[in-house]
């Protein structure tokens, strides 16, 4: 996508992008799209470092390679010029992703308090 260093996959997920994009408006942006397996490995052991190698702890905010729904096609969004808060819980207090719920985009994987112990992501938008 022009102006965000990342991609998703033609079809579906450019489909959702594009309309998420004319509904919410251009205060939305691309901030994680599809992802390899090569990229996923090392964002996941890039996790497992900060996380001093407890592999249990990275996966619960990052999937290890070959388990992530990026890879299907799902992508996250997020504030323009919200930097870093986008993948906080801060960007469930921003007026696009009121938007974003009240325009039924928002179906979350893994809710706030899911058995699988994986954080939430209210930036995360479920293609598949």
């Amino acid at each position: 996508m022009p102006h965000t260093g990342h991609y998703v996959f033609r079809g579906d997920s450019l489909r959702l992008y594009e309309k998420i994009r004319r509904d919410v408006g251009k205060s939305i942006i691309l901030t994680s799209g599809v992802r390899g397996v090569v990229k996923q490995m090392y964002l996941f052991l890039s996790k497992a470092v900060r996380s001093k190698g407890n592999l249990s702890m990275a996966s619960r905010s990052l999937a290890p390679p070959g388990h992530s729904f990026h890879g299907a096609g799902d992508f996250d969004v997020g504030k323009v010029g919200y930097g870093y808060r986008n993948f906080r819980l801060d960007f469930a207090e921003t007026s696009e992703f009121k938007r974003l719920e009240d325009l039924g985009y928002i179906r979350i994987r893994y809710h706030e308090k899911n058995p699988f112990g994986v954080r939430f992501e209210p930036w995360h938008i479920k293609v598949t």
